[in-house]
């Protein structure tokens, strides 16, 4: 899949979103190996960026997070908000949820 339709298919997950009345941020969607290899580094990314290449190196992969009163959301707090976006994700095309990462949508 192109990063145009990667873009096309977040574009419907964020619009979503906000006419839940949601308030999502993205972040990470292109990231360089050597910051790739500092998150694995750090433990928080299981891939290291070189052989194990992350989807967001290759702009195929987003993190988004949601804002309530101006605070970052944590998404083990609204499990159900979880379930739900990526429901729709999965029904677009995408990855299913990684359990230990919840803000983050990634093509198949």
């Amino acid at each position: 899949m192109s990063r145009v339709l990667f873009t096309s298919m977040l574009v419907d997950l964020i619009d979503d979103m906000i006419r839940q009345g949601d308030h999502p941020i993205i972040d990470y969607v292109k990231r360089s190996t050597e910051e790739q290899k500092r998150l694995f580094e750090a433990k928080l990314s299981k891939c290291d960026g070189v052989f194990k290449v992350s989807k967001h190196q290759v702009g195929k992969a987003v993190d988004i997070y949601l804002v309530k009163d101006g605070a970052l959301m944590d998404w083990g707090i609204v499990p159900e908000k979880a379930r739900q976006y990526h429901e729709l994700w999965e029904s677009l095309g995408g990855a299913p949820m990684i359990s230990w990462d919840q803000g983050h949508f990634e093509l198949k």
